[in-house]
């Protein structure tokens, strides 16, 4: 049978990565949405149209 203890350390160490790769995820998200990052210099993700 398995140790309880190393079982919630293991458990601790996958939760801690799961939340360290979550929020990497989100800060590039949010950067791209801001427009800080582009791959390529002078591009426009989204352009605005005006109605005439």
């Amino acid at each position: 049978m398995a140790d309880r203890s190393a079982l919630g350390m293991i458990g601790l160490l996958f939760g801690a990565t799961t939340l360290f790769v979550m929020m990497m995820g989100a800060v590039v998200v949010a950067d791209h949405l801001s427009g800080k990052l582009n791959l390529e210099e002078g591009t426009e993700i989204a352009q605005s149209f005006d109605a005439r």
